[in-house]
């Protein structure tokens, strides 16, 4: 108890959370401005989605499984290789070369045309706590922005407004990719908030549901891409009953959009 109490606080995320929360009910929540995908594809471009660790990719499942069906390319970034998990017993090294394997193996499930690491090294965790690789959204927005002028996407997608489940690796890439956008593109942000749904806790609740994707005619391929996560299969199954209930709670994503004018805010 006294562990929980002091890693919670001594997290900066653990009073960023509380204080949204006590002004959650004075500010009015933006209503959605519902986008369509035909709208946000019509430039004909590529689609980067980046991500802080192996398997966030899972998160937006759905869309990258729909952008596949309709011949649309996309690249995933992803800023660490997940070493900073458990172990079990293994090297910290062998762990990210395992996980870089398995998101390789969903990427291809997905469709994806490449993957891409950034090569910053996942900090270990506490059991109560969580860190970001030490770099600087500053940084890393300019280590980015060298990867938009290589691919020219016409839409990116990352991390949501409260890190998912407030995870300062999450907040760290939403952040810089806002950053290296400069207002140029359109971007869609993971796990808006849906009323209803069965996985609340992994909803970014101060974002409006621009964009809903409905997964269920992909079933059968985001089931392959969470397969390729051996390494994390107990984390769904802990939250689904099992890997195929977690696909099956999960099959209805809703993303925050930020236009070309907007998307610099960092709310």
């Amino acid at each position: 108890m006294w562990s929980k109490l002091s890693q919670r606080l001594t997290d900066p995320l653990f009073y960023r959370k509380r204080w949204l929360q006590l002004l959650r009910p004075l500010r009015p929540p933006r209503a959605p401005r519902p986008v369509t995908l035909d709208h946000l594809l019509e430039a004909g471009g590529p689609v980067i989605a980046v991500f802080a660790h192996p398997d966030d990719e899972l998160f937006a499942s759905c869309l990258l499984c729909e952008l596949a069906a309709r011949g649309v390319p996309f690249h995933l970034i992803c800023l660490t290789r997940g070493e900073g998990g458990i172990t079990g017993g293994m090297s910290r090294e062998e762990l990210g070369r395992i996980r870089e394997a398995e998101l390789r193996a969903s990427a291809a499930a997905l469709g994806a045309t490449s993957v891409e690491f950034l090569d910053h090294v996942d900090p270990l965790g506490l059991e109560h706590r969580t860190f970001a690789p030490d770099v600087s959204p500053l940084d890393l927005a300019a280590k980015l922005r060298g990867l938009l002028e290589k691919h020219r996407p016409t839409l990116l997608i990352t991390h949501g407004s409260g890190g998912e489940y407030w995870h300062p690796a999450h907040l760290l890439v939403r952040s810089a990719v806002l950053l290296a956008s400069e207002g140029k593109h359109d971007i869609l942000t993971i796990h808006a908030w849906q009323d209803g749904h069965p996985l609340p806790g992994m909803l970014n609740r101060d974002d409006p549901a621009d964009l809903t994707i409905d997964g269920s005619p992909h079933r059968s391929q985001r089931l392959d891409a969470f397969r390729a996560h051996a390494s994390q299969h107990d984390y769904f199954a802990g939250h689904g009953g099992s890997l195929e209930g977690y696909v099956d709670l999960s099959a209805k994503e809703a993303f925050q959009h930020y236009g070309p004018t907007s998307s610099t805010r960092t709310r």
